[in-house]
């Protein structure tokens, strides 16, 4: 059975979340497996580009990944080479990162309602506030992940285990079934993202298809 390693590793979130991530990722529900198809997984990493870029994130850190992605391709333009040659793959993984990967509805409906009330809450606020700013609605980061869809047809590779534990939290803090969380979640991907079952062995796997990897969260959890 599929376990949520991933998002449950040594040390968890922060020691005070410790107890509750514990709780809302212990065994995964038999019918939480992920329908996933590799051949497709496998099909996306073998463009032609000579440039082959992975950028991974556990955390948010004001979106440092995107803007890692960003400056790559301008560094590209800069030295004189098209961005139909450079392939750019992001993995969201393990922490809240994984948010940088949902769309404006998903945020305003259980991210931006979010109070001091619960101690996931009281985790995930910080990390927002790196982020957005007070008032703000909706993914503050969407301008620059379609920026990068747009110019580079970049894919955005989210964490399966991850969103089912978020869900479990999130739906706890709103007193909304965990399940309906992650149906919402699924359906509010952005442009040219997917779950992968494991967003650790995405970043194997896809170095495997001889991207390089720039990481923005090795010291996460």
């Amino acid at each position: 059975m599929t376990t949520r390693k991933d998002f449950i590793a040594a040390g968890t979130i922060v020691a005070a979340l410790a107890s509750t991530a514990a709780e809302a990722t212990a065994a995964p529900a038999a019918d939480a497996k992920l329908p996933f198809d590799l051949a497709a997984f496998n099909a996306i990493l073998d463009g032609p580009q000579p440039h082959k870029h992975l950028f991974a994130a556990c955390e948010l850190n004001g979106g440092e990944v995107l803007d890692m992605a960003r400056n790559t391709l301008n560094a590209y333009r800069d030295v004189g080479v098209s961005w139909a040659t450079v392939q750019t793959a992001i993995v969201l993984y393990h922490g809240p990162a994984i948010f940088l990967g949902l769309d404006d509805a998903f945020w305003n409906r259980y991210l931006g309602t979010l109070t001091e009330k619960t101690t996931a809450s009281k985790t995930l606020i910080p990390q927002f506030a790196t982020i957005r700013k007070d008032g703000e609605q909706g993914n503050p980061a969407l301008a620059q992940i379609k920026g990068l869809v747009a110019d580079a047809n970049a894919r955005f590779f989210i964490c399966n285990n991850a969103a089912h534990g978020y869900s479990e939290m999130i739906g706890k803090a709103q007193n909304v079934p965990s399940e309906t969380v992650y149906a919402d979640l699924t359906k509010s991907l952005v442009a040219n993202a997917q779950l992968v079952p494991a967003g650790i062995w995405a970043v194997h796997a896809i170095q495997e298809h001889h991207f390089t990897l720039a990481h923005t969260s090795l010291n996460y959890g």
